[in-house]
């Protein structure tokens, strides 16, 4: 019975097919067939009998083929995809589709961004960069302003000016490239005449007669050579000029637009214009210092000029302008072809007036190169004022230079001595003493003063006069130009009584000139005890002063005490003036000064006939640098005004040690006499005294 049922078993499943479904498995059938059986099946039969039952109905419910038949026959599917490969189900590939399409959508989004910068965010900076290639800024140079005289009369301007120059390398690269075009172009005739149009037009004859210059020269640096190959780059390369003068040949040099154009009208490859602005200075000599010059910009990349002294720096920004700037089209040798645009607009300069008057000027700097001369003297400066205004006529320094011819030019002759000298004044600065005097009411004009015997000592110091001069008045002390009287009024009143009144009439600080590299001098207040100094201060030593500050207190004096702040610009009223004194006493001052130029006085060669002339001489050492003073040394310096009546016009003069005479009287009264006739004589002042005759 036992061996019966499993053969009954296998009849039966065999004959019952399940839709197609294997219900034995492949190796039993391929068995059964061969009539191989097992009577008694053992232990691991029955194992590997239960593995395959699994695996098959592990297939059966994947939908998967088991018989070559129904795989023939038909196909079932399933939603799952089979399990032949563990890579190829539905589930991985669509985790592929996700991850390419995720990728492409970073790369895309990547792209959009990329393509976002450039092209709306960094937009600019790529326009700028494509247009660096095809266009360049020109810097277009303003005209600088002129400088003008009171009476409009140009002292410095710019004149146009042009350099036209010759580059053979370029003549030679073009001439060499419009003969490949005319060989390498054989089926293109009207090309080829056009081309041999402009080759024809490259005749250097023409450029020569244009330039005036040889043209052998111009066939020598050009070094054309017809039996090259021009479709040879090489070839061409080799035989373009090379070396110093390929580049830069100069055709004319510093000439006017109109005759530059004579060459660059031409149209002819490699020749090249550069227009500037050359400032020319009508009255070089007289007007050197006070002008000053123009030197190159460091900070320029084209080299342009600034104002680099006097006038011309002190206004550089307003005489300099604006430069403008216009975009230009360029070839593919960087030539410029066209303007497109104005991109800034130039703003011209403008014209600075001065209150100089260039004919008191031009005669102030010949009176000071002959009495120069004359004396054989290191220097001379000297001044020219309008009491009424504080208008500086004249300014002048002798020796000078050429300022339209720098090498001229040396560290000591373009120093504006009236402006960046300090000295001691000596003399001159006694009046000051006299309305420290009269201010602190102790003294009238005409107090007297003990000057016997004609010295005194102070601390150990002998300080003496010329003679013994006994007992004086202020008109007196200022005509023989007593220090005794001098030293005595210093003592009686306070310490600083003197050095206050010097600061009050400006001594001390920079006028309002305002001058590049203008001194300020020095004015030191003495101390109670410190009687030589307070003695040497009353008559001009132990301080340092500008000619300047003579000039201006001067100036303050002759207007009845009111100080008119020194000008050089016409209508510059920069700063309000103020009385500084009394009206009586500065004018008591101005007659007492009258007694200098007169008989007796120390000053009579600056007398002018039919004027009265006040003023005052100082003579002083120079200081030697290895202390103390020189004792063949000196300083000559004369202020004056005129008429002494009504005074118009202040003169300072200086002549720095003269070896021909010691005196101011004999060096620059001469001088003040010479300038000041004639800047009366120009302004039409009217005469305040009889004029000679020929008895008198």
């Amino acid at each position: 019975m036992s061996e019966k049922k499993p053969k009954s078993t296998a009849k039966n499943t065999s004959k019952k097919p399940a839709s197609g479904k294997v219900t034995k498995p492949l190796r039993r059938a391929s068995a059964a067939k061969s009539g191989q059986t097992s009577s008694k099946p053992d232990k691991a039969a029955s194992n590997r009998k239960a593995k395959l039952f699994g695996r098959i109905k592990k297939s059966d419910t994947q939908g998967a083929y088991t018989s070559v038949k129904n795989r023939k026959s038909k196909m079932v599917f399933s939603s799952k995809a089979s399990g032949a490969s563990a890579l190829g189900g539905f589930e991985q590939d669509k985790n592929r589709f996700r991850m390419v399409w995720g990728l492409a959508l970073v790369i895309l989004a990547l792209l959009i961004s990329r393509a976002y910068y450039i092209q709306v965010t960094n937009a600019q900076f790529y326009q700028d960069k494509g247009n660096e290639l095809i266009t360049s800024e020109r810097t277009q140079k303003s005209y600088r302003g002129m400088i003008t005289d009171r009476n409009n009369l140009p002292l410095a301007v710019s004149a146009p000016l042009a350099t036209v120059s010759f580059s053979p390398h370029d003549y030679s690269r073009e001439y060499y490239e419009l003969k490949r075009i005319i060989i390498t172009n054989p089926s293109s005739p009207q090309l080829q005449a056009r081309m041999q149009k402009r080759l024809d037009n490259m005749d250097l004859t023409k450029l020569a007669a244009a330039a005036n210059i040889s043209v052998d020269e111009l066939k020598k640096v050009t070094a054309i050579d017809d039996s090259i190959d021009v479709t040879d780059e090489k070839a061409v390369k080799a035989a373009l000029p090379s070396g110093a003068g390929s580049h830069y040949l100069p055709l004319l040099n510093k000439v006017t637009p109109e005759i530059a154009q004579s060459v660059s009208s031409l149209d002819f490859p490699g020749v090249y214009e550069k227009n500037f602005f050359q400032r020319y200075y009508p009255q070089p000599q007289s007007n050197a210092q006070l002008l000053g010059f123009m030197g190159q910009n460091a900070k320029d990349p084209e080299g342009g000029y600034e104002g680099r002294a006097g006038i011309e720096r002190q206004y550089e920004k307003d005489l300099a302008g604006d430069d403008g700037k216009v975009l230009v089209l360029k070839d593919a040798k960087q030539n410029s072809l066209k303007e497109i645009k104005q991109i800034e607009p130039e703003v011209p300069g403008k014209d600075v007036a001065l209150t100089i008057d260039s004919r008191l000027q031009y005669l102030l700097y010949k009176e000071l190169e002959k009495a120069g001369r004359l004396q054989k003297a290191r220097w001379s400066t000297g001044m020219i004022v309008d009491v009424q205004t504080g208008e500086v006529l004249a300014l002048s320094t002798w020796p000078s230079f050429n300022s339209n011819n720098l090498n001229e030019m040396t560290g000591e002759n373009q120093r504006n001595r009236a402006l960046l000298d300090v000295f001691e004044p000596g003399s001159v600065m006694k009046p000051f003493t006299v309305a420290a005097a009269l201010d602190s009411g102790k003294y009238t004009p005409t107090t007297l003063i003990d000057t016997n015997p004609g010295s005194i000592r102070v601390r150990g110091y002998t300080i003496r006069d010329h003679n013994n001069l006994g007992m004086i008045n202020m008109a007196t002390l200022l005509q023989k130009s007593s220090n005794v009287a001098s030293t005595k009024i210093a003592l009686s009143l306070p310490a600083d009584a003197i050095s206050n009144m010097q600061r009050q009439f400006g001594f001390g600080s920079k006028t309002p000139l305002q001058f590049p590299g203008e001194g300020s001098g020095l004015i030191v207040t003495p101390k109670e005890k410190e009687t030589s100094r307070r003695a040497t201060v009353s008559y001009g030593y132990g301080l340092q002063v500008t000619l300047a500050q003579v000039a201006q207190a001067y100036s303050a004096l002759a207007a009845g005490g009111v100080m008119h702040p020194l000008t050089l610009i016409k209508d510059d009223k920069s700063q309000p003036s103020k009385r500084i004194m009394a009206h009586e006493q500065a004018m008591s001052i101005v007659q007492m000064l009258e007694s200098v130029t007169e008989p007796g006085g120390t000053a009579k060669a600056a007398a002018i006939d039919g004027y009265r002339v006040a003023g005052k001489t100082g003579t002083s050492r120079r200081i030697n640098p290895d202390g103390g003073y020189y004792t063949d040394q000196y300083r000559n310096v004369f202020a004056g005004m005129a008429p002494a009546s009504n005074p118009k016009l202040v003169g300072v003069m200086l002549i720095e040690d003269p070896r021909g005479q010691i005196y101011a009287g004999l060096t620059v009264a001469p001088v003040f006499h010479n300038v000041m006739k004639e800047a009366l004589r120009l302004y039409n002042v009217p005469l305040d005294k009889p004029l000679k005759t020929e008895a008198q």
